[in-house]
């Protein structure tokens, strides 16, 4: 695709952003419980690092600097504007008893049009939630046409864990430990060391522990 000049607020030219970059908004929390907060968080933060890895994509948004646009009403033309991106995901999930619903949607940030979109329904199961990460993240770099070498193949595709407790538990504790608070670094020590015993086998739930402490 062929790059053009944007205009700014103030009617000046800019250069367009990178053909292959994105932004990948707060998901928004759907679930009738407020807790599930961490989960959706995480989720989120679980794709946003997935693309970050791909080393076709030229530009992805930090967790940081999307974190500002959480619940916000600006329209994506102006928030890729904001950011220097030329594609926006955004999506929300809801978790109900045994179910989870993933719902996503990527916008071309120019033209505010879909480039795609899906609703994942399925059983909540930590194989579910990898296969639909992958699953995104595959198609967000198809569209991007973004080529993926063998090892980002298998990256992709890697589940961390088949324990649904210990993920849950480890999404708790990367949340916790995201604040950067002493008490909340305690607690996120506590749930990295849970996830731990419910998967001894958990590397990143190990790492969570050790970095936690440190």
């Amino acid at each position: 695709p062929v790059e053009s000049p944007q205009l700014s607020d103030e009617g000046t030219t800019q250069p367009a952003p990178p053909v292959y970059s994105i932004a990948v908004l707060p998901f928004r929390n759907r679930s009738a419980m407020a807790e599930d907060a961490f989960f959706v968080d995480g989720i989120h933060d679980d794709i946003l690092m997935q693309l970050a890895k791909l080393s076709s994509l030229e530009k992805v948004i930090s967790r940081t600097s999307v974190e500002r646009y959480r619940d916000t009403s600006k329209p994506i033309p102006q928030i890729g504007q904001e950011l220097g991106v030329a594609t926006v995901l955004e999506g929300s999930i809801q978790r109900a008893g045994g179910r989870v619903r993933i719902n996503v949607q990527l916008i071309d940030a120019a033209t505010d049009a879909h480039l795609w979109a899906e609703i994942y329904d399925r059983e909540l199961t930590a194989e579910n939630l990898f296969a639909v990460q992958s699953e995104i993240t595959r198609i967000i770099a198809d569209a991007l046409q973004a080529e993926l070498s063998t090892d980002e193949q298998l990256r992709i595709n890697a589940r961390p864990t088949d324990n649904l407790q210990a993920y849950d538990a480890y999404m708790r504790g990367r949340q916790l430990m995201a604040t950067m608070d002493s008490a909340n670094l305690k607690l996120a020590t506590e749930e990295f060391s849970k996830a731990t015993s419910f998967d001894p086998l958990f590397a990143l739930a190990w790492v969570g522990v050790a970095d936690s402490n440190m």
